[in-house]
């Protein structure tokens, strides 16, 4: 299965995220560079605390992306999309 090169992570805590916005936005990843922002809510419990994640290299796969994120805070859930096509 080969990522789509984004996902997303989703904190508990609104600061979390700010942490990991400002730490992890325009990291090199391999030959890739990642841009980390906010997520549109998809409910009031978690805005500002959801994030979008694009440019991920395509080998990255959800632990790595888990490993990276929670140094910043407590993750509720996180995914990396796949392409349903060719998995």
């Amino acid at each position: 299965g080969q990522s789509l090169g984004y996902g997303f992570v989703n904190y508990v805590e609104a600061g979390d995220a700010d942490k990991a916005i400002s730490t992890l936005n325009g990291l090199k990843l391999q030959t890739k560079t990642i841009k980390v922002s906010y997520a549109r809510p998809s409910s009031a419990s978690i805005r500002d605390a959801n994030l979008y994640v694009s440019g991920l290299p395509k080998a990255m796969g959800q632990k790595e992306m888990e490993q990276l994120f929670s140094q910043y805070g407590r993750i509720i859930t996180s995914r990396i999309l796949i392409d349903q096509v060719t998995g």
